[in-house]
Protein backbone atom coordinates (compact mmCIF):
# COMPACT_ATOMS: atom_id res chain seq x y z
CA UNK A 1 0.00 0.00 0.00
CA UNK A 2 1.33 3.44 -0.88
CA UNK A 3 2.00 5.79 2.09
CA UNK A 4 2.89 8.52 -0.32
CA UNK A 5 1.26 12.56 0.60
CA UNK A 6 -2.15 13.21 -0.20
CA UNK A 7 -3.37 15.05 -3.00
CA UNK A 8 -4.70 18.05 -1.85
CA UNK A 9 -5.51 20.08 -5.21
CA UNK A 10 -6.12 18.63 -8.63
CA UNK A 11 -5.01 21.37 -10.74
CA UNK A 12 -2.07 23.70 -10.24
CA UNK A 13 -3.85 27.03 -10.42
CA UNK A 14 -4.20 27.68 -6.38
CA UNK A 15 -0.52 27.05 -5.89
CA UNK A 16 0.37 29.01 -8.98
CA UNK A 17 -1.59 31.78 -6.98
CA UNK A 18 0.16 31.14 -3.59
CA UNK A 19 3.39 32.07 -5.29
CA UNK A 20 2.27 35.06 -6.96
CA UNK A 21 1.01 36.31 -3.55
CA UNK A 22 4.45 35.99 -2.16
CA UNK A 23 6.71 37.09 -5.13
CA UNK A 24 4.23 40.53 -5.20
CA UNK A 25 3.12 41.17 -1.84
CA UNK A 26 6.54 42.00 0.01
CA UNK A 27 7.54 44.73 -2.81
CA UNK A 28 3.95 46.29 -2.83
CA UNK A 29 3.84 46.51 0.99
CA UNK A 30 7.27 47.58 1.24
CA UNK A 31 6.57 50.73 -1.52
CA UNK A 32 2.91 51.34 -0.08
CA UNK A 33 4.78 51.76 3.78
CA UNK A 34 7.47 54.08 2.12
CA UNK A 35 5.12 56.08 0.29
CA UNK A 36 3.10 56.74 3.43
CA UNK A 37 5.18 56.76 6.38
CA UNK A 38 8.86 57.89 4.90
CA UNK A 39 9.57 61.23 3.67
CA UNK A 40 12.74 59.80 1.70
CA UNK A 41 12.30 59.25 -2.31
CA UNK A 42 12.37 55.64 -3.46
CA UNK A 43 15.28 54.84 -4.61
CA UNK A 44 16.79 51.87 -6.82
CA UNK A 45 18.21 50.48 -3.79
CA UNK A 46 14.42 49.91 -2.53
CA UNK A 47 13.58 48.39 -5.99
CA UNK A 48 16.55 45.91 -5.40
CA UNK A 49 15.46 45.15 -1.58
CA UNK A 50 11.73 44.79 -2.81
CA UNK A 51 12.31 42.16 -5.59
CA UNK A 52 15.14 40.44 -3.91
CA UNK A 53 12.49 39.78 -1.07
CA UNK A 54 9.77 38.77 -2.70
CA UNK A 55 12.27 35.91 -5.32
CA UNK A 56 13.20 34.88 -1.85
CA UNK A 57 9.94 34.19 -0.39
CA UNK A 58 9.22 32.25 -3.33
CA UNK A 59 12.31 29.90 -3.23
CA UNK A 60 11.91 29.57 -0.09
CA UNK A 61 8.79 29.15 0.18
CA UNK A 62 9.43 26.23 -2.85
CA UNK A 63 11.95 24.60 -0.97
CA UNK A 64 9.79 23.96 2.31
CA UNK A 65 6.96 22.23 -0.30
CA UNK A 66 4.50 25.22 0.07
CA UNK A 67 3.44 24.89 -3.45
CA UNK A 68 2.84 21.17 -3.91
CA UNK A 69 -0.46 20.27 -4.80
CA UNK A 70 0.17 17.86 -1.71
CA UNK A 71 0.79 20.47 0.70
CA UNK A 72 -1.28 20.69 3.75
CA UNK A 73 -4.15 23.47 3.27
CA UNK A 74 -4.52 24.03 6.76
CA UNK A 75 -4.11 27.40 8.44
CA UNK A 76 -1.47 25.78 10.92
CA UNK A 77 0.23 24.58 7.86
CA UNK A 78 0.25 28.11 6.46
CA UNK A 79 1.55 29.31 9.24
CA UNK A 80 4.64 27.23 9.77
CA UNK A 81 5.73 27.85 6.05
CA UNK A 82 5.03 31.83 5.96
CA UNK A 83 6.54 32.93 9.49
CA UNK A 84 9.79 30.21 8.95
CA UNK A 85 10.36 31.67 5.80
CA UNK A 86 9.67 34.92 6.48
CA UNK A 87 12.05 35.14 9.43
CA UNK A 88 14.65 33.33 7.20
CA UNK A 89 14.46 36.25 4.71
CA UNK A 90 14.40 38.71 6.91
CA UNK A 91 17.62 37.32 8.28
CA UNK A 92 19.04 37.04 4.70
CA UNK A 93 17.86 40.66 3.49
CA UNK A 94 20.14 41.78 7.09
CA UNK A 95 22.84 39.92 5.89
CA UNK A 96 22.59 41.92 1.98
CA UNK A 97 22.02 45.16 3.44
CA UNK A 98 24.62 45.08 5.39
CA UNK A 99 27.33 44.21 2.52
CA UNK A 100 25.38 45.11 -0.66
CA UNK A 101 23.48 47.93 -0.02
CA UNK A 102 25.12 49.65 3.25
CA UNK A 103 24.75 53.37 1.39
CA UNK A 104 20.87 52.77 1.81
CA UNK A 105 19.54 54.40 4.99
CA UNK A 106 16.14 52.41 5.63
CA UNK A 107 13.64 54.29 8.30
CA UNK A 108 13.40 51.91 11.22
CA UNK A 109 9.72 52.74 11.25
CA UNK A 110 9.49 51.56 7.77
CA UNK A 111 11.05 48.31 7.85
CA UNK A 112 9.79 47.71 11.17
CA UNK A 113 6.04 47.74 9.75
CA UNK A 114 6.98 45.84 6.47
CA UNK A 115 8.67 43.06 8.52
CA UNK A 116 5.42 42.99 11.20
CA UNK A 117 2.52 43.17 7.86
CA UNK A 118 4.30 41.16 5.31
CA UNK A 119 3.76 37.51 6.39
CA UNK A 120 0.25 38.41 8.34
CA UNK A 121 -0.75 40.15 5.03
CA UNK A 122 0.51 37.21 2.72
CA UNK A 123 -1.49 34.74 5.64
CA UNK A 124 -4.50 36.49 4.81
CA UNK A 125 -4.42 36.59 1.15
CA UNK A 126 -3.84 32.43 1.31
CA UNK A 127 -6.16 31.88 3.24
CA UNK A 128 -9.08 33.66 0.98
CA UNK A 129 -7.17 32.01 -2.29
CA UNK A 130 -7.85 28.97 -0.70
CA UNK A 131 -11.48 29.76 0.84
CA UNK A 132 -12.53 30.51 -2.81
CA UNK A 133 -10.19 27.28 -3.99
CA UNK A 134 -12.91 25.12 -5.38
CA UNK A 135 -14.08 28.18 -8.26
CA UNK A 136 -10.52 27.29 -9.49
CA UNK A 137 -10.97 23.88 -9.16
CA UNK A 138 -11.37 21.81 -12.84
CA UNK A 139 -12.62 18.85 -11.19
CA UNK A 140 -12.93 17.37 -7.83
CA UNK A 141 -10.63 14.61 -5.95
CA UNK A 142 -12.38 11.53 -6.55
CA UNK A 143 -12.52 8.94 -2.96
CA UNK A 144 -14.09 5.55 -3.88
CA UNK A 145 -15.17 4.55 -0.72
CA UNK A 146 -15.52 0.70 -0.24
CA UNK A 147 -17.76 -0.43 3.17
CA UNK A 148 -20.08 1.50 5.74
CA UNK A 149 -18.26 0.82 8.22
CA UNK A 150 -18.37 4.39 9.18
CA UNK A 151 -21.47 6.96 8.04
CA UNK A 152 -20.08 9.90 7.76
CA UNK A 153 -22.09 12.91 8.90
CA UNK A 154 -23.53 15.92 7.36
CA UNK A 155 -20.76 18.12 8.80
CA UNK A 156 -17.99 16.01 7.62
CA UNK A 157 -19.21 15.89 4.15
CA UNK A 158 -19.60 19.30 3.80
CA UNK A 159 -16.18 19.63 5.21
CA UNK A 160 -14.96 17.57 2.37
CA UNK A 161 -17.24 19.40 -0.32
CA UNK A 162 -14.97 22.63 1.18
CA UNK A 163 -11.95 20.78 0.24
CA UNK A 164 -13.34 19.47 -3.25
CA UNK A 165 -13.05 16.01 -2.00
CA UNK A 166 -16.17 13.46 -3.68
CA UNK A 167 -17.05 10.24 -2.25
CA UNK A 168 -18.20 7.42 -4.54
CA UNK A 169 -19.77 4.54 -2.63
CA UNK A 170 -18.97 0.57 -3.71
CA UNK A 171 -20.75 -2.25 -1.74
CA UNK A 172 -18.78 -5.12 -0.47
CA UNK A 173 -19.92 -8.52 -2.12
CA UNK A 174 -18.33 -11.28 -3.18
CA UNK A 175 -20.17 -11.79 -5.86
CA UNK A 176 -19.21 -8.28 -7.50
CA UNK A 177 -16.37 -7.23 -9.43
CA UNK A 178 -14.91 -4.64 -7.53
CA UNK A 179 -11.89 -3.83 -9.22
CA UNK A 180 -13.75 -3.61 -12.48
CA UNK A 181 -16.25 -1.20 -10.78
CA UNK A 182 -13.75 1.14 -8.88
CA UNK A 183 -11.67 1.57 -12.48
CA UNK A 184 -14.36 2.60 -13.89
CA UNK A 185 -14.68 5.61 -12.21
CA UNK A 186 -10.81 6.05 -11.58
CA UNK A 187 -10.38 7.57 -8.61
CA UNK A 188 -7.20 9.34 -6.68
CA UNK A 189 -7.96 7.34 -3.98
CA UNK A 190 -9.59 3.68 -2.42
CA UNK A 191 -10.83 4.49 1.45
CA UNK A 192 -10.94 1.19 3.40
CA UNK A 193 -14.48 1.28 5.34
CA UNK A 194 -14.61 -2.45 5.85
CA UNK A 195 -17.49 -3.75 7.87
CA UNK A 196 -15.92 -6.88 8.49
CA UNK A 197 -12.11 -8.29 8.12
CA UNK A 198 -10.98 -8.56 4.11
CA UNK A 199 -11.30 -11.75 2.39
CA UNK A 200 -8.54 -13.75 0.26
CA UNK A 201 -10.18 -12.40 -2.80
CA UNK A 202 -10.77 -8.77 -1.62
CA UNK A 203 -6.92 -8.62 -0.58
CA UNK A 204 -6.56 -10.22 -4.10
CA UNK A 205 -8.39 -7.23 -5.63
CA UNK A 206 -7.19 -4.27 -3.71
CA UNK A 207 -3.49 -5.61 -4.84
CA UNK A 208 -4.16 -5.63 -8.13
CA UNK A 209 -5.81 -1.88 -7.96
CA UNK A 210 -2.99 -0.98 -5.89
CA UNK A 211 -0.25 -2.34 -8.77
CA UNK A 212 -2.42 -0.10 -11.29
CA UNK A 213 -2.04 2.88 -9.57
CA UNK A 214 -5.00 3.38 -7.12
CA UNK A 215 -3.71 4.61 -3.80
CA UNK A 216 -5.31 2.87 -1.24
CA UNK A 217 -6.23 4.48 2.53
CA UNK A 218 -7.59 3.25 5.44
CA UNK A 219 -10.37 4.99 7.13
CA UNK A 220 -8.32 6.68 10.03
CA UNK A 221 -5.53 8.19 8.05
CA UNK A 222 -8.42 9.77 5.93
CA UNK A 223 -10.08 11.23 8.61
CA UNK A 224 -6.86 12.97 10.15
CA UNK A 225 -5.90 14.15 6.61
CA UNK A 226 -9.02 15.73 5.40
CA UNK A 227 -11.26 16.04 8.83
CA UNK A 228 -8.57 16.58 10.97
CA UNK A 229 -9.89 14.40 13.86
CA UNK A 230 -8.46 10.93 14.61
CA UNK A 231 -10.98 8.00 14.12
CA UNK A 232 -12.57 6.36 17.30
CA UNK A 233 -13.89 2.40 16.61
CA UNK A 234 -17.03 1.87 18.36
CA UNK A 235 -15.38 -0.92 19.80
CA UNK A 236 -12.69 -0.88 22.05
CA UNK A 237 -10.93 -3.88 21.37
CA UNK A 238 -7.45 -2.37 19.29
CA UNK A 239 -5.37 -1.48 21.98
CA UNK A 240 -2.64 0.12 19.87
CA UNK A 241 -4.81 2.96 19.99
CA UNK A 242 -3.65 3.95 23.42
CA UNK A 243 0.04 4.38 22.20
CA UNK A 244 -0.90 7.15 19.37
CA UNK A 245 -1.65 9.71 21.55
CA UNK A 246 0.10 10.91 24.37
CA UNK A 247 0.87 14.10 26.86
CA UNK A 248 3.09 16.82 25.66
CA UNK A 249 6.37 16.99 25.80
CA UNK A 250 8.27 19.30 28.34
CA UNK A 251 9.19 21.94 25.58
CA UNK A 252 5.33 21.73 24.59
CA UNK A 253 4.06 22.21 27.65
CA UNK A 254 6.69 25.10 28.10
CA UNK A 255 5.17 26.67 25.04
CA UNK A 256 1.54 26.70 26.03
CA UNK A 257 2.05 28.09 29.55
CA UNK A 258 3.92 31.21 27.57
CA UNK A 259 0.38 31.16 25.28
CA UNK A 260 -1.13 30.70 28.68
CA UNK A 261 0.38 34.12 30.62
CA UNK A 262 0.09 35.99 27.74
CA UNK A 263 -3.66 35.53 27.46
CA UNK A 264 -4.41 35.61 30.92
CA UNK A 265 -2.08 39.14 31.58
CA UNK A 266 -3.28 41.07 28.24
CA UNK A 267 -7.30 39.34 27.92
CA UNK A 268 -7.53 40.33 31.74
CA UNK A 269 -6.67 43.53 31.27
CA UNK A 270 -8.37 44.39 27.72
CA UNK A 271 -11.96 42.58 29.44
CA UNK A 272 -11.97 44.28 32.93
CA UNK A 273 -14.88 46.49 32.05
CA UNK A 274 -16.75 44.20 30.35
CA UNK A 275 -16.29 41.80 33.83
CA UNK A 276 -17.49 44.87 35.59
CA UNK A 277 -20.50 44.98 33.51
CA UNK A 278 -21.26 41.18 34.03
CA UNK A 279 -21.05 41.98 37.82
CA UNK A 280 -23.52 44.45 37.46
CA UNK A 281 -26.21 43.09 34.97
CA UNK A 282 -26.19 39.82 37.14
CA UNK A 283 -26.70 41.23 40.16
CA UNK A 284 -29.96 43.46 38.39
CA UNK A 285 -31.42 40.36 36.36
CA UNK A 286 -30.90 37.57 38.67
CA UNK A 287 -30.06 38.31 42.23
CA UNK A 288 -27.63 35.84 43.65
CA UNK A 289 -24.25 34.68 43.43
CA UNK A 290 -22.06 36.05 40.53
CA UNK A 291 -19.87 33.28 39.70
CA UNK A 292 -20.83 29.51 39.43
CA UNK A 293 -18.69 26.86 40.49
CA UNK A 294 -18.73 23.06 39.67
CA UNK A 295 -16.45 20.37 39.55
CA UNK A 296 -14.59 19.80 36.36
CA UNK A 297 -11.86 16.97 35.08
CA UNK A 298 -8.94 17.75 34.52
CA UNK A 299 -5.46 16.55 34.47
CA UNK A 300 -5.36 12.62 34.63
CA UNK A 301 -8.67 12.71 35.82
CA UNK A 302 -8.65 14.06 38.53
CA UNK A 303 -11.48 17.13 39.81
CA UNK A 304 -11.09 21.04 40.23
CA UNK A 305 -13.21 23.75 40.79
CA UNK A 306 -13.70 25.65 37.55
CA UNK A 307 -15.37 28.81 38.07
CA UNK A 308 -17.62 30.97 35.51
CA UNK A 309 -20.10 33.97 35.55
CA UNK A 310 -23.23 32.52 36.53
CA UNK A 311 -25.68 32.89 33.69
CA UNK A 312 -28.38 30.98 34.86
CA UNK A 313 -31.21 31.46 37.40
CA UNK A 314 -30.19 30.04 40.88
CA UNK A 315 -31.99 26.99 41.64
CA UNK A 316 -32.83 26.47 38.25
CA UNK A 317 -34.41 23.09 36.96
CA UNK A 318 -31.57 20.66 37.10
CA UNK A 319 -30.57 19.35 32.77
CA UNK A 320 -26.85 18.98 32.12
CA UNK A 321 -27.78 19.82 28.56
CA UNK A 322 -28.65 23.56 27.54
CA UNK A 323 -31.73 23.85 25.25
CA UNK A 324 -31.84 26.46 22.81
CA UNK A 325 -34.13 28.77 24.32
CA UNK A 326 -33.35 27.47 27.80
CA UNK A 327 -35.78 29.26 29.69
CA UNK A 328 -32.96 28.80 32.60
CA UNK A 329 -30.73 31.65 31.08
CA UNK A 330 -31.58 35.46 31.99
CA UNK A 331 -31.14 37.86 29.23
CA UNK A 332 -28.02 39.30 30.25
CA UNK A 333 -27.01 35.66 30.81
CA UNK A 334 -27.85 34.55 27.31
CA UNK A 335 -25.59 37.30 26.10
CA UNK A 336 -22.57 36.16 27.98
CA UNK A 337 -23.03 32.42 26.93
CA UNK A 338 -23.07 33.46 23.16
CA UNK A 339 -20.09 35.72 23.20
CA UNK A 340 -17.96 33.75 26.02
CA UNK A 341 -17.71 36.44 28.12
CA UNK A 342 -19.09 34.00 30.96
CA UNK A 343 -16.00 32.22 30.26
CA UNK A 344 -13.53 34.97 31.50
CA UNK A 345 -13.20 33.84 34.83
CA UNK A 346 -11.65 31.07 34.17
CA UNK A 347 -8.31 32.79 33.39
CA UNK A 348 -8.59 32.62 37.12
CA UNK A 349 -7.98 28.49 36.76
CA UNK A 350 -5.03 28.78 33.93
CA UNK A 351 -3.40 31.41 36.10
CA UNK A 352 -3.70 28.61 38.84
CA UNK A 353 -2.59 25.95 36.54
CA UNK A 354 -5.81 23.96 36.36
CA UNK A 355 -6.42 24.58 32.85
CA UNK A 356 -4.59 26.08 29.62
CA UNK A 357 -6.17 28.25 27.59
CA UNK A 358 -6.79 26.53 24.35
CA UNK A 359 -7.16 22.54 24.88
CA UNK A 360 -9.97 19.81 25.61
CA UNK A 361 -12.94 21.62 26.76
CA UNK A 362 -13.82 20.95 30.67
CA UNK A 363 -16.22 18.64 31.34
CA UNK A 364 -18.62 18.16 34.05
CA UNK A 365 -17.27 15.11 36.45
CA UNK A 366 -21.07 13.78 36.55
CA UNK A 367 -21.30 14.18 32.61
CA UNK A 368 -17.51 12.14 32.04
CA UNK A 369 -18.51 9.08 34.24
CA UNK A 370 -21.63 8.51 31.82
CA UNK A 371 -18.77 9.07 28.64
CA UNK A 372 -16.05 6.83 30.00
CA UNK A 373 -19.12 3.97 30.38
CA UNK A 374 -20.37 4.60 26.78
CA UNK A 375 -17.55 6.10 24.87
CA UNK A 376 -14.10 4.19 24.55
CA UNK A 377 -10.43 5.64 25.01
CA UNK A 378 -12.73 8.49 26.53
CA UNK A 379 -10.23 8.68 29.33
CA UNK A 380 -7.55 9.54 26.39
CA UNK A 381 -8.69 13.45 26.71
CA UNK A 382 -7.00 13.82 30.40
CA UNK A 383 -4.11 13.23 29.30
CA UNK A 384 -3.99 17.06 29.05
CA UNK A 385 -4.82 19.84 31.12
CA UNK A 386 -8.38 21.34 29.67
CA UNK A 387 -9.01 24.64 28.21
CA UNK A 388 -11.26 27.42 28.41
CA UNK A 389 -11.21 27.34 23.98
CA UNK A 390 -10.13 24.18 22.10
CA UNK A 391 -10.09 22.28 18.84
CA UNK A 392 -13.47 20.83 18.86
CA UNK A 393 -15.35 23.38 20.19
CA UNK A 394 -14.14 25.60 17.16
CA UNK A 395 -14.50 22.70 14.38
CA UNK A 396 -17.70 21.20 15.49
CA UNK A 397 -20.97 22.30 15.88
CA UNK A 398 -22.85 22.65 19.05
CA UNK A 399 -23.88 19.07 20.62
CA UNK A 400 -25.76 17.84 23.45
CA UNK A 401 -25.56 14.27 23.07
CA UNK A 402 -23.57 11.14 23.48
CA UNK A 403 -22.51 11.05 20.15
CA UNK A 404 -21.78 14.40 19.88
CA UNK A 405 -19.60 13.87 22.67
CA UNK A 406 -17.73 10.74 21.03
CA UNK A 407 -17.40 13.66 17.90
CA UNK A 408 -15.41 15.94 19.88
CA UNK A 409 -13.38 13.55 21.35
CA UNK A 410 -11.96 12.40 17.98
CA UNK A 411 -11.30 16.72 17.42
CA UNK A 412 -9.50 16.52 21.15
CA UNK A 413 -7.74 13.75 20.82
CA UNK A 414 -6.76 14.89 17.19
CA UNK A 415 -5.45 17.86 18.95
CA UNK A 416 -3.44 16.22 21.68
CA UNK A 417 -1.52 14.03 18.86
CA UNK A 418 -0.81 16.44 16.43
CA UNK A 419 -0.30 19.65 18.59
CA UNK A 420 2.41 22.00 17.54
CA UNK A 421 2.40 25.75 17.77
CA UNK A 422 1.22 26.42 14.61
CA UNK A 423 -1.98 24.40 15.84
CA UNK A 424 -2.29 25.99 18.98
CA UNK A 425 -2.06 29.39 16.73
CA UNK A 426 -4.70 28.13 14.81
CA UNK A 427 -6.86 27.21 17.34
CA UNK A 428 -6.45 30.90 18.68
CA UNK A 429 -7.18 32.11 15.22
CA UNK A 430 -10.47 29.68 14.55
CA UNK A 431 -11.38 30.62 18.52
CA UNK A 432 -11.64 34.17 17.61
CA UNK A 433 -13.67 34.20 14.43
CA UNK A 434 -16.19 32.03 16.63
CA UNK A 435 -16.58 34.25 19.09
CA UNK A 436 -17.30 37.26 16.64
CA UNK A 437 -19.39 34.95 14.35
CA UNK A 438 -21.14 34.56 17.75
CA UNK A 439 -21.23 30.65 16.84
CA UNK A 440 -21.93 27.68 19.25
CA UNK A 441 -18.60 26.19 20.58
Amino acid sequence: MKSAPLQRFRTRRVPVLYALVDLVIPAVLLFIIQVLVSQKMWTEAHSGMAMISGVLFVISTAAQGGYSRYSQRSIAKKLEITFKTWVFNVFLLLVLSFFFLATLEFSRVVMSLWVFLTPILVLILKLQVNRFAGQFAQAKIQVAVLGRHYEFNEFEYSMLEQQGVELSYFSLSESDDIEEKILSINPDYLLLNLEAPATNKLIKELTHLDLKGVRLIVLHRFMEAFLRKCYIPYESGDLSYLEKVHSYSSINYFSKRVVDWVAVISLGLVSLPVMALSVFRIKRQSPGSIFFKQSRVGLGGENFMAVKFRSMHENAKFNPYTQEEDPRIFPWGNFMRKSRVDELPQLWNVAKGDMHLLGPRTEWDILVEGYEKEIPYYHERHLVRPGISGWAQVLYPYGANTEDARQKLMYDLYYIKHWSIWLELETLIRTVGVVLGKKGL
